[in-house]
């Protein structure tokens, strides 16, 4: 919820992108606005403020500000570029749950062959959703959708790690884990040496070094 002086400054701000886009906000109205928005970080209205002078023209209304305020929703064209993935079951998707829940939608036309079809199907159905979703003031929920390729499966949970799209320990169980280097060289000891290998780090080095030693004398 935002402080006093935040929703002064919002009620400013709102006022002065209506001024810059040919429009007119009175105070009274600004503040009933300020009800709606307030529960999001001024930060964010910030920048929903900036993109509507950027991009609106002749009228600032409280559905034009929600839409623009970054809550992790993508926009509905790039929703279906990562929806599209999940049609070869080999890619691991990484998605929100919303374009997940309008994939299921267009699924059955991508299997029969339609994917305009699928395409429009699914572009209805995820922008009902996410108006339904910044209505509730629910913000984007990300989640995997596993492909059985294990390479394309890795490096899509680590991107998603990366950009704080999923918490490790959502991905842990699934990520394959890095073979671990052995401390000593294998094909040394078969020919009756003891030899540390390049990775090994000093103290087991050390401790090779010694049982070469005894084995030697």
């Amino acid at each position: 919820m935002l402080a006093d002086h935040e929703q002064d400054r919002l009620v400013e701000l709102l006022v002065v992108t209506a001024e810059v886009i040919g429009d007119q906000l009175r105070p009274t109205t600004a503040a009933y606005m300020v009800g709606d928005l307030s529960c999001y970080p001024l930060a964010q209205l910030e920048r929903a403020l900036g993109a509507c002078r950027r991009e609106l023209k002749g009228r600032l209304s409280l559905a034009a500000v929600l839409e623009r305020i970054d809550d992790g929703h993508p926009a509905p064209n790039e929703a279906w570029a990562v929806a599209i993935q999940a049609a070869d079951e080999r890619n691991t998707v990484v998605w929100t749950t919303l374009t997940q829940q309008a994939w299921n939608t267009a699924l059955p036309l991508v299997q029969a062959g339609d994917k305009i079809a699928a395409r429009q199907a699914f572009l209805e159905t995820y922008t009902r959703l996410v108006k339904e979703a910044r209505a509730a003031r629910l913000p984007a929920s990300y989640a995997p959708s596993l492909g059985f390729d294990l390479t394309s499966r890795n490096a899509a949970l680590t991107d998603a790690v990366s950009k704080g799209l999923l918490a490790h320990d959502q991905v842990s169980d699934h990520l394959q884990l890095t073979a671990a280097t052995p401390a000593f060289n294998p094909v040394a000891l078969l020919a009756g040496k003891v030899e540390a290998s390049p990775g090994a780090n000093p103290k087991i080095r050390a401790r090779l070094e010694e049982l070469a030693r005894e084995l030697a004398a």
